[in-house]
């Protein structure tokens, strides 16, 4: 009898010397496409920030940035987890923005290597069998 093992979908991550688990499956996959996106939005949401010179504007425009940012990186690195890192940052949204990115690059890299390894396997098994 053969055992095969299951493997979770599940990669950690660790930030500051806190580990965090990244769910990988199909439905997280999706959302953190939409969160690539969303955070993108950001990005450019806060180059348009600097040219605003109403104070009030300014400061509403720089909490919403600071809230997106929160729900973004809550749904990636899960609920509390903004509250934990931002502190970090010296409390910048721009710099919290980034650490997004990183974990997003390394979601997108890890995945890429996993394919990379499936097709490897595949490949080698194909050619030994011929």
């Amino acid at each position: 009898m053969k055992e095969i093992g299951i493997q979770r979908a599940i990669e950690e991550v660790t930030i500051d010397g806190v580990k965090y688990q990244i769910d990988l499956s199909d439905a997280k996959k999706k959302k953190y496409s939409e969160l690539s996106f969303r955070m993108k939005k950001v990005g450019s949401e806060m180059g348009k920030v600097a040219k605003i010179e109403d104070e009030k504007v300014l400061r509403n425009a720089l909490d919403e940035l600071k809230h997106e940012t929160q729900a973004i990186m809550d749904e990636l690195l899960g609920e509390g987890s903004f509250d934990e890192i931002y502190p970090k940052t010296n409390e910048s949204t721009e710099n919290t923005l980034m650490v997004i990115g990183e974990v997003m690059t390394y979601i997108r890299e890890r995945q890429e290597e996993m394919y990379q390894e499936k097709f490897q396997k595949k490949r080698e098994k194909y050619v030994k069998s011929k």
